[in-house]
C-alpha cells in the first residue's frame, strides 16, 4: 500500500511538473545597448529592455521623440527597443496607424515589451483587429520572458474566463507559478494586493492537493 502510494505521489508530482512555467531571459545583448536621443526621449519605464530614464506620456516632447526614434531606427533598423520606443512615440501623438509597423516589427523579434502591449491591443482592438486568442497567444510569451504586466493580467483574464475559446486554459500550477513570479519581482504595494487576490482566487478554484498519504 505505501509503494502504491508513493507511486501516486510521483505521478502527481509529474503531472503538476508537466503544467509548470518554463521561464526564460531575453537576451537583450543581442542587440545595440547604446543609449541614442530616442532613447532619451521614448524611454518607457515598465519596458524591460529600457537604457535611459523613463519618460511619461505626458512628459514626451512627442515630435522630437519621432524625428530622434525615426532616425535611430533608420541607423539600426533591426533593434526591436528602438522599434518599440518609436511606435511608442507615434501612440501616444494619437497616430496609432503609424505605430503599428514599428510595434509589429519589434514583435518580430519577440521583444518582451512589444508582446504584450501588442496583446493589449488585440484585446481591446484599438489600431487592429481585435482577437482575444492573439492576446491569449502574445501574452503566454511575454509572462514566460517575465514581463510583470503579462504575469499578472493573463492569470487575471483566465480567471475572468475571457480566453475559454482559445484552446486549453491555463493549469492551476501555472496560474500559481505566473503570480508567485511577479510578486518576487515587485514591491508595488498594489501590484501585492492583486497578486494575493488573485492568488487567493486561484487557491479556491483549485484547492492543492493534500489527499496523498503515507498509506
Amino acid at each position: 500500500m505505501r509503494v502504491l502510494c508513493l507511486l501516486g505521489w510521483v505521478v502527481a508530482i509529474a503531472a503538476s511538473s508537466a503544467h509548470a512555467v518554463d521561464f526564460e531571459d531575453y537576451d537583450f545583448s543581442r542587440f545595440s545597448q547604446e543609449v541614442t536621443e530616442c532613447d532619451r526621449l521614448a524611454s518607457h519605464g515598465r519596458d524591460p529592455g529600457h537604457v535611459a530614464p523613463a519618460v511619461s506620456s505626458s512628459g514626451m516632447d512627442k515630435p522630437a521623440a519621432i524625428a530622434a526614434c525615426q532616425q535611430a531606427v533608420a541607423a539600426d533598423p533591426d533593434n526591436p527597443r528602438l522599434n518599440y520606443q518609436l511606435g511608442r512615440a507615434y501612440g501616444y501623438s494619437g497616430r496609432g496607424e503609424e505605430a503599428m509597423p514599428y510595434r509589429l516589427k519589434a514583435l518580430e523579434a519577440d521583444y518582451p515589451q512589444s508582446l504584450f502591449v501588442i496583446g493589449y491591443l488585440y484585446s481591446i482592438g484599438r489600431t487592429i483587429e481585435p482577437d482575444i486568442c492573439k492576446t491569449y497567444e502574445l501574452w503566454q510569451r511575454a509572462a514566460r520572458y517575465r514581463r510583470l504586466a503579462a504575469l499578472v493580467a493573463l492569470p487575471r483574464h483566465s480567471l475572468r474566463g475571457d480566453f475559454e475559446v482559445c484552446g486549453p486554459a491555463l493549469a492551476p500550477e501555472a496560474l500559481r507559478a505566473y503570480l508567485n513570479e511577479a510578486k518576487a519581482q515587485s514591491n508595488d504595494y498594489y501590484v501585492g494586493m492583486l497578486v494575493d487576490d488573485l492568488l487567493a482566487e486561484v487557491d479556491e478554484r483549485y484547492p492543492t492537493s493534500a489527499g496523498v498519504t503515507d498509506g
